[in-house]
């Protein structure tokens, strides 16, 4: 089967690309695991520490008003556009411009949390792990960038459909250890043995990337300049990045609001923990899975249309389930895999649209400021959506957030030919001083260049 140009799916003559050409030979399986890797690394630690601190200083007496130095450490995150930059321009070509970067924040992350491992989370050492964090996370902040950079240099345009699914399905692995396993070593072993556990199995996940060697960058891009000030000019971010805000402030209504409509139906945290943690794998596995079957057999724009009544089909159980006087379990369960696995239609394609849109010229900077763009959507969308849930009630809120939802995978419909119009044309304007093309990627073991290739791996016009 080809693709179609007008699908963003890659060039005519570029073989479909599927789950089994991820271990169809070594190098691309080296290449799909210190992707995932190193994503895998940096969300568990920092998820099991920004879902869990805030409770376990509860357990300790921390008064509610004080939670707000909790988000002290998300400041580095907030602002990371900002030297994102930096990271793209800046690096040893004989280490790899990403490596050089992410090695040392991975070990001097690793020791930060080493660190707090050394100091129980009493209310009298509050103010020094709060400062720890603050340190963590901007070590981890510029690691996150150039992983960022690296994930978009590493994926190629036909590869995305497989790739964002196994960036899904990591990360929702990483969450899961971090919700479940991690917590159990915490109850069982105590602070200590679960920060030191977190801080191992980010350094063992990052092995892989930090061992693999690094392509050379294609000399084109040594020549551009990677600038904030650039993207924001740009045609294709004046639809790119409101997008970015837009299906992650509908997109997130559902999930930021999802644990505590299940608290109002009577489950405690602990049942909480041990319904979204598998069905959260579960489904992500199913929703992932699907949507890469569906990206390669129909595109994008057909998936887009599967993503919006996937949507509705997600919520209206929910709905259902509120009306029961006392939902059992397996009904909980079974809602809620179906209201993860269905939005994945919309999370996957997006993602997978997103690492073409970024830009392989200032890879890292591109995709950092798509992340803290749709942070800003999901806060936003917590915050009005407790008002709409407070004053609508979650029947209607449920009904509300799912047409929302739904209207916004039309609307990244109607805008996605002129999206992939504008990114294709900036590309050829990027890679015209030496006429490559971006696909495919290379190994990094390959030897000197054939005649009508570049050192990247990619071809000559």
């Amino acid at each position: 089967m080809g693709y179609s140009p007008g699908d963003g799916r890659g060039p005519a003559d570029m073989p479909p690309f599927g789950a089994r050409d991820l271990i169809r030979n070594r190098d691309t399986a080296f290449r799909y695991t210190a992707v995932a890797g190193l994503q895998m690394g940096q969300v568990l630690p920092a998820s099991f520490i920004s879902l869990f601190l805030p409770v376990i200083f509860r357990e300790q007496g921390l008064a509610l008003d004080m939670y707000w130095v909790f988000a002290l450490p998300a400041i580095p995150t907030w602002l990371r556009p900002l030297w994102a930059p930096l990271v793209d321009r800046v690096g040893s070509p004989v280490l790899g411009m990403r490596r050089s970067w992410f090695i040392p924040c991975t070990i001097f992350g690793a020791l930060a949390y080493f660190s707090l491992s050394a100091f129980s989370p009493t209310l009298d050492n509050l103010t020094l792990i709060i400062t720890l964090l603050v340190v963590k996370s901007t070590i981890m902040t510029t690691q996150d960038i150039a992983i960022d950079g690296y994930m978009v240099e590493n994926i190629a345009n036909h590869e995305r459909s497989v790739g964002a699914a196994v960036l899904d399905i990591g990360r929702n692995v990483s969450r899961f250890v971090s919700m479940v396993g991690i917590p159990l070593i915490y109850i069982e072993w105590g602070w200590t043995a679960a920060v030191l556990t977190a801080s191992t199995l980010l350094v063992l996940f990052s092995l892989p990337g930090i061992l693999r060697p690094e392509p050379p960058r294609p000399a084109a891009f040594q020549r551009q300049r990677p600038s904030l000030l650039r993207l924001l000019r740009r045609e294709d971010s004046r639809y790119v990045y409101p997008m970015c805000f837009v299906i992650a402030l509908t997109g997130g209504m559902i999930p930021t609001l999802y644990p505590t409509y299940l608290s109002d139906l009577g489950f405690s945290i602990q049942e909480l923990a041990f319904v979204l943690g598998p069905a959260s794998l579960i489904g992500t596995l199913i929703g992932a899975t699907a949507t890469s079957w569906c990206l390669r057999r129909i595109g994008y724009k057909s998936t887009m249309l599967i993503a919006a009544a996937g949507v509705l089909m997600a919520v209206i159980p929910i709905v259902w389930m509120g009306s029961l006087h006392q939902p059992t379990f397996a009904i909980v369960f079974l809602v809620t895999l179906n209201g993860l696995a269905l939005p994945s239609f919309l999370d996957v394609t997006f993602q997978a649209a997103r690492l073409k849109w970024a830009s392989k010229t200032q890879a890292a900077t591109d995709y950092t400021t798509q992340i803290v763009t749709m942070m800003a959507g999901v806060s936003l969308s917590t915050a009005v959506g407790g008002l709409l849930a407070e004053h609508l009630g979650w029947f209607y809120y449920f009904l509300l957030a799912g047409t929302l939802i739904s209207a916004t995978c039309f609307l990244l419909y109607a805008v996605y030919d002129r999206i992939e119009d504008l990114v294709d044309a900036r590309e050829s304007r990027e890679h015209s001083a030496e006429g490559w093309l971006t696909d495919p990627l290379p190994s990094p073991h390959s030897t000197s260049p054939t005649e009508g290739e570049n050192p990247y791996g990619t071809r000559r016009l």
